[in-house]
């Protein structure tokens, strides 16, 4: 008898270390599931082996700088007002103009019918000094704090190369944070046939598993910051973390407690100014209804004798753009977020995205755990891609 196995069969022998700990982590690249709607449409990102994540961000500027101070008819210079829009520095701002620049902006008392005004650039000091000329028929009064919109960096034929205007990188980060789940089967529980229950590990793997994915979810929009220590768990921060700091801009209101059409287009067109465009709004049921509440003379459907009533599950805003509306299974109704996708990645620890480990045996039950250790990549949230509200009623 030959008891050798035979060459490309499976053996157990093969096996040496790691036989507790399986990779489960495929199981999340696939997971669509009602429960989590958001979740699924949140991509994953590369993993880490840090102990946080980072990623590398430069602001462009917004196209336009302020003056901080008037500018007369006559004016031939101006200084940069620092932090216009994003709050960075004179020395940010200055390096999106260069000799040569156009710059609009309305005035007052202008040559121009309306007051329109058009400045060019000759040169930029240290000290973020512009020195500017109107062009010809198109000088007016500028008011301090007028925006002065970059309409174009043209140079002259010949002319020379100007000064290096590289952005300055912010380096962004988020914590890691871990999600855990215990199984505990009985040796007795293992050994009972059960009534539609095949295999007790497998039934309550999935099940914890949809629960574990129902606070990712929640962990996204509602986590909140806090280091890891010998005491605490690490836990990352959350969209709402982030967009309670922007509360001072346009794309967050923390005002207002009844949403009307109005103020959805108004917030929602804030980020559309700033050159984004929220794909999801993101809430309680509450909230979600109201947009078919506000489409309900416009939703059209084919004329179907069993159905009745009406239902929208994407709205168009006013700047054109269609958002897909996503309502949260008992979400807190305070908040209601508008969310740019594209720009949000789930970032998991290198090799613990998701693994199911056999602990051992405690008495007469064994003990499992499913783990999964991630953190968060949010871009542009202060440069207003994502918005929010934040006590609503």
């Amino acid at each position: 008898m030959n008891l050798s196995i035979p060459a490309g069969y499976y053996s157990t022998q093969g096996i040496t270390q790691y036989t507790n700990v399986r990779d489960v982590s495929q199981l999340l690249d696939m997971w669509v599931h009602k429960w989590t709607p958001l979740l699924n449409r949140i991509s994953w990102g590369p993993e880490s082996g840090g102990l946080i994540i980072e990623w590398v961000h430069e602001h462009l500027g917004w196209g336009y700088v302020e003056t901080s101070a008037a500018i007369a008819t006559g004016g031939t210079e101006f200084v940069i007002t620092s932090g216009s829009g994003d709050g960075t520095s004179h020395d940010e701002q200055v390096k999106q103009i260069h000799p040569g620049t156009l710059l609009y902006a309305l005035g007052a008392g202008g040559e121009q019918s309306g007051n329109h005004a058009w400045l060019v650039v000759s040169t930029i000091d240290t000290s973020t000094t512009a020195t500017v000329a109107f062009l010809s028929s198109t000088t007016a009064s500028i008011a301090a704090s007028t925006k002065l919109y970059i309409v174009g960096s043209f140079a002259n034929e010949g002319s020379e190369p100007d000064r290096d205007v590289s952005r300055k990188r912010t380096l962004l980060s988020n914590k890691m944070t871990i999600l855990r789940k215990d199984i505990q089967i009985t040796g007795s529980q293992a050994a009972t046939d059960m009534h539609a229950v095949s295999n007790e590990l497998t039934h309550q793997t999935r099940l914890r598993l949809m629960e574990m994915q129902f606070e990712r979810e929640r962990s996204i929009l509602f986590s909140w910051g806090q280091a890891r220590s010998a005491t605490a768990s690490g836990m990352m921060h959350g969209a709402a973390e982030l967009l309670l700091a922007q509360s001072a801009q346009g794309w967050v209101d923390d005002a207002t407690t009844s949403l009307t059409e109005s103020n959805f287009n108004d917030k929602y067109a804030e980020c559309v100014d700033n050159g984004f465009a929220p794909n999801v709004i993101v809430g309680p049921v509450k909230h979600i209804r109201k947009f078919t509440a506000w489409d309900r003379d416009r939703v059209r459907t084919k004329v179907d004798q069993r159905l009745g009533g009406d239902y929208i599950s994407q709205y168009l805003t006013d700047t054109g753009h269609v958002v897909d509306l996503i309502a949260l299974k008992k979400a807190p109704v305070s908040f209601l977020f508008g969310l740019s996708t594209d720009l949000i990645k789930l970032r998991a620890k290198k090799g613990r995205k998701l693994l199911l480990q056999k602990l051992g045996l405690k008495g007469d039950f064994q003990q499992w755990q499913l783990l999964s250790e991630y953190s968060m990549e949010m871009r542009s949230v202060a440069q207003g891609a994502h918005l929010c509200w934040t006590i609503l009623a």
